[in-house]
C-alpha cells in the first residue's frame, strides 16, 4: 500500500514537473516571430516582431526597455480615424428595432462586468471608470469592436447591434452634473 501511494505521488510530482518545463520546447521551424503582453502596474509591454508591426504604428512609443520590450501607456494607446469610420459604418447600419432586441444587462454582466464592475467603476486590469468617461458614442463602439489595451476585440464575438447597443448603455452609467 505504501508503495502504490509513493509510486503515485512521485508520478504526480513528476508529470507536474514535465508539464512546467516542457512548455518552453518550441519547434523552432514552425514557430512564427511572437508578441508577449506583460501586465505591469497598469503598463502594457509588447514585444516587437513582425506580427505586430502595424499595432506599433497605432501606438506611441513610451520606452524601449533593456530587454527590447517596447512599453506603452494604456492611456496612450489611441483609437485610429479607421477605427471611427468602422464604427460610424456599425452604428449607421445597426436599426433602433434591433438594438431594442437585445439584452444588454445580460451582455454587459458577462463580457464588461468582470473588469469594469456591475456599476462601471471597479477599474480592474487596468479598465477605464466607465462612470466618468467622456468619449462619444462612435469611439465607444470603436473600442468594444477593436479592443483597446488589454480589452478584448469584440469584433466576431458580439454581433454588431449588440456591441452598438453595450456602448449606448456605457452612456448611461456615466455621472450624471
Amino acid at each position: 500500500m505504501k508503495i502504490n501511494i509513493l509510486s503515485a505521488l512521485s508520478l504526480f510530482f513528476i508529470v507536474i514537473i514535465f508539464s512546467c518545463v516542457g512548455s518552453d520546447n518550441k519547434s523552432n521551424s514552425n514557430q512564427v516571430a511572437e508578441s508577449s503582453i506583460n501586465k505591469k502596474n497598469g503598463i502594457i509591454a509588447e514585444t516587437e516582431t513582425n506580427e505586430n508591426k502595424e499595432v506599433d504604428e497605432q501606438y506611441s512609443e513610451e520606452v524601449v526597455e533593456g530587454n527590447g520590450d517596447k512599453v506603452y501607456d494604456q492611456d496612450e494607446v489611441k483609437v485610429t480615424p479607421e477605427q471611427i469610420a468602422k464604427a460610424d459604418e456599425l452604428i449607421a447600419s445597426v436599426k433602433d428595432s434591433d438594438i431594442e432586441k437585445v439584452d444588454v444587462n445580460k451582455l454587459y454582466r458577462m463580457h464588461c462586468a468582470l473588469c469594469h464592475g456591475f456599476k462601471g467603476n471597479m477599474k480592474i486590469n487596468g479598465a477605464k471608470d466607465l462612470t466618468i468617461s467622456d468619449i462619444p458614442l462612435n469611439e465607444s463602439v470603436a473600442q468594444v469592436y477593436h479592443g483597446k489595451g488589454l480589452m478584448t476585440p469584440y469584433k466576431g464575438i458580439l454581433k454588431d447591434a449588440e456591441i452598438v447597443a453595450l456602448s449606448k448603455y456605457i452612456e448611461t452609467l456615466r455621472k450624471k452634473g
